[in-house]
């Protein structure tokens, strides 16, 4: 029995590798999907290009505007839904108030012609309020409206609809997309993309009716346009259920609904109520849209402008940028704005290779999904139980046999999470990998106590302290590596924990970001309170004594008001760096470090990121060479400082939505410049600290003439 469980370190390390393959895989499969989704749609607003082609000084025609905004990339053109009161300021309908047959009053409306009527008759009758060949009137109703196409010589109504409502609630009625937009459009051979708005008395047969008027009309992809989507609220999943396109051999989401063809785009950044539950319901059957409201664009500059597009179709898996006009003004507007759109066009296919290969512009379509069978994910659940007891472990030296019990049961709960608890279940296990890993990492590098580096009697001390600054130089880089590889494992976990469709296109996210940062730089922290992490072969009675005097130590210690204000500037600071985390940050970008990211973005392929390679892999690289220098008071706050940078590698791969490919190059980037810093911060510190007098780092021998390094056990594999 005592052997098996000796043996429990070999169970860890399998159980971790297999979580690591299976995760693998997914990472493999979603690599794959992205790879597939390379298209980008650039839309631009009929109401915009029809105004610029009228107005522009060489009065260019609309069909040779869209031509050179097509040569740049423009394959759409979002087409408004057209209401009662664009009619209105157009002069298409004339609203009077006037007396009804039966006394009282009402409206009549004239129309221009019998084409205008009709699609207020179609808009009434999908709407539900005019039943199939009903409303035929020649009189107005009492509080009612009577539509009708009058004689301008006899002033004789000769057709007429009425309808029992107040012309003052049907002038936001939908009537479809304009006909001479939409004609125009396929005339030019661009893709329409209909914005509807939400309205009174949704039901899911009126819903239908107006999607598949939408469709009729042309359109492919659908944007809701107001406060609120489709259906809201209530009907979100029905709504979703038209809009689904299941995969071959899939089941649809609602017996007997035919689905319509249109593709629903989800405008980020947006806070549409309903929005939520709709993509839910659709399972990443949609496509992600970016754009710039009418209001903010009038305070960007073009970089900014340009940029923002180029980040969302780069970083985040956008796939259809709705591209507002940057201009009106100037001697030529068209050409402005077209070699506006082209600096997007340009800007998104620059460094294609980081990305996962070059964009193509068209049609925008929904990513697949990854397909991944439950079983994977109970495989890399298991690794993540494995991986929680080996950091425990590191922590304290828990007895073997409370070890089995607890690898036993972890693998149980997770497993079965992971499998049978759905997107919860998997988000559940996702969060412990994400704490567990970069805190292993941490604990399995940190510094104890004991001699690294020897020096024989004999030696020169000018050589053996150059010597000895490279040893200990080389052997934190070593420790970061280690740190680096071990945070990986767990990467690969939530990678494959996270592969599927709904996390890739942010309908789901990564669950307890402010809790993946804030819990392994607390559990560092502690152990450094603690003295360390637990050593390899230390048994639980001599941790405990052990961790005893190092608190009765602690609370003996008078209090010193410089380590009082570290103390409460290193909370602070950690506050801060939770606060700004996640997709709702409480803090906001100061404008210098906006600059400093904007810099980076045009010198390096992908920014990395800040508290990584400013902050968090600098401090842990000092922090292990302070150590075995023997600058031990500097060391540990440097270490555990340093444990950020290893909690933001992880925390770069739990946003699914940014491409697998671009999130490696962001952290190998992040890591390499980090390493630089740290080193060179530590070779220009050397010039200015005096040389350690700490005993820990120097020990004389009586041996050969040598200088020896001795790799401290931490930094074995």
């Amino acid at each position: 029995m005592q052997n098996r469980l000796r043996a429990l370190p070999l169970v860890w390390a399998v159980l971790i590798a297999v979580g690591t393959v299976a995760g693998l895989l997914a990472a493999f499969r979603r690599f794959h999907v992205e790879a597939r989704n390379r298209r980008v749609e650039i839309a631009l607003e009929w109401s915009e290009i029809s105004n610029l082609a009228q107005m522009n000084p060489q009065h260019m025609p609309l069909r040779e505007v869209l031509n050179q905004f097509k040569a740049q990339g423009v394959s759409t053109l979002v087409l408004n839904e057209e209401t009662l009161a664009t009619l209105d300021q157009t002069g298409a309908t004339r609203p009077a108030r006037v007396p009804a047959a039966h006394g009282g009053l009402g409206t009549l409306v004239e129309v221009d012609n019998a084409a205008t009527l009709q699609r207020i008759r179609t808009a009434l009758q999908v709407r539900g309020l005019l039943p199939l060949g009903g409303g035929q009137a020649t009189s107005v109703p009492v509080g009612g409206t009577l539509f009708a196409l009058v004689d301008k010589a006899t002033g004789r109504t000769l057709e007429g609809v009425a309808v029992p409502v107040e012309y003052a609630n049907l002038r936001t009625l939908g009537l479809g997309l304009n006909p001479d937009a939409v004609a125009a459009t396929r005339a030019a051979h661009l893709y329409i993309a209909g914005r509807i708005s939400n309205f009174p008395g949704v039901t899911p047969t009126t819903a239908a009716n107006v999607l598949r008027n939408l469709s009729a009309q042309g359109t492919s992809t659908v944007i809701f346009v107001g406060d609120d989507v489709l259906g809201y609220r209530g009907l979100e999943p029905e709504v979703a259920a038209l809009l689904r396109h299941p995969a071959p051999g899939e089941a649809s989401a609602s017996a007997g609904v035919a689905p319509i063809p249109l593709t629903y785009g989800a405008v980020e950044f947006s806070k549409q109520k309903g929005d939520d539950k709709l993509t839910a319901a659709l399972h990443g059957d949609y496509v992600r849209v970016h754009a710039v409201q009418a209001a903010e664009m009038a305070q960007l500059d073009e970089n900014e402008a340009i940029e923002r597009f180029v980040r969302a179709a780069r970083e985040r898996n956008i796939r259809f940028c709705f591209v507002r006009l940057l201009t009106m003004a100037g001697a030529d507007p068209v050409a402005a704005n077209v070699e506006y759109v082209k600096k997007i066009a340009e800007g998104i296919q620059r460094n294609s290779a980081v990305t996962g290969g070059a964009f193509e512009f068209g049609e925008a379509h929904p990513f697949e999904e990854t397909h991944l069978p439950a079983v994977l994910f109970a495989l890399v659940a298991l690794g993540a139980a494995a991986g929680t007891v080996w950091m425990l472990r590191l922590f304290c030296p828990l007895p073997p046999r409370s070890q089995a019990l607890l690898l036993i049961g972890l693998c149980v709960i997770c497993a079965g999470l992971a499998a049978d608890a759905g997107e919860m279940g998997r988000k559940l296990v996702a969060l412990l990998a994400g704490i567990v890993f970069p805190t292993a990492a941490c604990l399995r590098v940190f510094p104890r106590s004991g001699s690294a580096f020897a020096l024989v009697s004999g030696d020169d001390p000018s050589a053996f302290d150059r010597n000895q600054k490279r040893l200990c130089l080389v052997a934190a880089l070593r420790g970061l590596g280690l740190a680096s590889a071990i945070t990986a494992l767990g990467i690969l976990q939530v990678i494959g924990l996270l592969a599927t469709r709904p996390f890739m296109l942010h309908a789901s996210q990564f669950l307890g970001i402010k809790a993946q940062h804030a819990i392994p730089v607390v559990l560092v922290a502690v152990a450094a309170l603690l003295g360390g992490a637990a050593a390899p072969r230390e048994s639980w009675d001599h941790y405990r004594r052990r961790v005893t005097e190092r608190l009765r130590a602690l609370w003996n210690e008078p209090v010193r008001f410089g380590l009082l204000v570290l103390g409460v500037a290193a909370l602070a600071a950690l506050a801060l760096v939770v606060a700004r985390t996640g997709n709702d940050p409480g803090v906001g970008v100061s404008g210098f470090e906006m600059k400093v990211r904007a810099v980076l973005d045009r010198v390096l392929p992908v920014r990395p990121r800040t508290k990584e390679f400013l902050i968090g892999h600098p401090a842990l690289l000092l922090g292990l060479a302070w150590w075995w220098r023997g600058r031990r008071k500097l060391a540990l706050p440097f270490f555990v400082v340093g444990s950020l940078g290893q909690v933001s590698l992880l925390n770069t791969f739990c946003h699914i939505h940014t491409p697998l490919l671009l999130s490696i190059w962001r952290d190998g980037i992040g890591l390499v410049l980090g390493a630089l810093i740290g080193a060179a911060l530590f070779i220009l510190a050397e010039f200015f600290f005096p040389p350690p007098s700490d005993e820990a780092s120097v020990t004389t021998r009586e041996a050969r003439p040598v200088v020896r390094e001795t790799v401290p056990e931490t930094m074995t594999t």
